[in-house]
């Protein structure tokens, strides 16, 4: 497979993290856009608890989609085709989410930000169920390719990350909260098409097979499955902390390091000088380690570095923005290992499994995990709610909320892994 294969199979990830970034990271705050009344655009609580609502209703589809994508594959057709479906979806969904203005009534207001929730996370969930499952038809059986291609995928969610903590908050100080989504949204989409384009040449063609079992009793035989069950509790703790880490940036630049939003940059760069290394030997370290070791260790790492997050302001080593930048450039290798093997598990673990079932483990997977980041979400609202109330102590919690849900994923997942842990 050649190396600009891997470029435009990643740049998908990239287009949809770009777009599920900008939203993660930005929702709350832009909830709290203060009016001429002096009251908040939303209440920050309220959107979190919507928030959280749709993220159960998101999570629902995603196995639904990922029946769609195996059954595409057993009627002989390719599961890229699929990504022609929704590639525009999310991007015409998150502009909708950041329209409400002002000069709109409350009803108004609430109606566009609910539809902008609904597209946006129908469409990421049919596009990026079949996408996903690509990883393991360009692997086309070869487990080294395999691990290279779920390095790319977690590649294009750091990258979707420094364009959000880079770029965004530039593009919101000069254009306001809809215009940086309008600019987040449209390259977004294009990216998303690049992955058609990615197949190498030996990646097996699919042939027709018999009709699978039915949604239920397959994701039943899924939910069963004690490995993959394993491997859903592991990664869960780690989506949740991501959520609240990103949605808490800006309070941190803010109300800790008491800068501007646009100083969220300053965290991110010692988080890529340490996480980009990384990404580069994680292959190695996967056949070394096997994915369950090396997850199991970051997540424990990357929970004591965000634990630590309620030590920011603090003049430990060298200044507040000093101490800062040393604690987020910990977290990076660990972040890394956490974003890049976890396609790698998913699709190892639907290899255990007769049949096409992919896209259904990757539906099922993130049928779990997307209802929990709502929740994440949620409890984040709370917190940014209380903080912009003049609680002090709201904004470091979020830091160890984040530890401690990677800690909880870890304790859940040492209670549920099969006997032997197999590489």
């Amino acid at each position: 497979m050649r190396a600009t294969s891997y470029l435009l199979f990643g740049a998908g990830q990239l287009g949809v993290m770009m777009l599920a970034r900008f939203f993660f990271q930005w929702v709350l705050d832009f909830a709290g856009t203060p009016t001429a009344a002096g009251v908040p655009l939303f209440a920050a609580a309220s959107v979190g608890l919507l928030f959280f609502a749709f993220r159960i209703f998101d999570g629902v589809t995603d196995p639904l989609a990922g029946l769609l994508g195996d059954g595409w594959v057993r009627r002989g057709r390719e599961r890229r085709s699929l990504l022609f479906v929704a590639f525009a979806l999310p991007s015409i969904g998150l502009v909708l989410v950041f329209s409400p203005s002002e000069a709109l009534g409350e009803a108004a207001r609430w109606g566009l930000l609910a539809a902008g929730m609904f597209v946006f996370f129908v469409g990421y969930t049919l596009y990026a169920i079949p996408y996903w499952s690509l990883l393991d038809d360009y692997a086309a059986g070869d487990e080294a390719r395999r691990a290279r291609l779920s390095s790319v995928l977690g590649g294009g969610v750091l990258g979707a990350t420094a364009l959000g903590f880079v770029l965004s908050p530039w593009l919101v100080e000069r254009l306001g909260f809809l215009g940086a989504a309008a600019v987040f949204a449209a390259p977004a989409a294009g990216l998303m098409l690049l992955p058609y384009v990615a197949r190498p040449d030996d990646a097996r063609a699919p042939a027709p097979s018999p009709p699978g079992p039915g949604l239920v009793a397959t994701l039943r035989e899924a939910l069963a499955h004690r490995r993959f069950v394993s491997v859903v509790v592991l990664f869960a703790g780690g989506q949740m902390s991501f959520t609240v880490m990103t949605a808490a940036a800006p309070f941190f630049a803010v109300d800790l390091l008491g800068g501007e939003t646009s100083d969220v940059a300053l965290l991110l760069g010692p988080f890529l000088l340490t996480a980009i290394p990384t990404f580069l030997v994680l292959p190695r370290l996967s056949r070394r380690l096997g994915w369950e070791r090396a997850v199991l260790g970051a997540t424990l790492a990357l929970g004591a570095v965000y634990g630590g997050a309620g030590l920011l302001g603090a003049d430990l080593i060298g200044g507040p923005v000093v101490t800062a930048a040393l604690l987020f450039a910990m977290g990076g290798p660990m972040a890394a290992v956490l974003l890049g093997l976890e396609g790698e598990a998913i699709v190892a673990s639907a290899a255990e499994r007769d049949g096409e079932v992919t896209s259904l483990y990757f539906g099922a997977f993130n049928f779990v995990v997307k209802g929990l980041n709502g929740l994440a979400l949620y409890l984040t609202g709370i917190l940014a709610g209380l903080a912009r109330g003049g609680e002090p102590l709201a904004v470091r919690a979020m830091g160890g909320l984040a530890g401690g849900l990677l800690v909880v994923g870890v304790i859940a997942y040492v209670a549920l892994r099969p006997a032997r842990v197999r590489r």
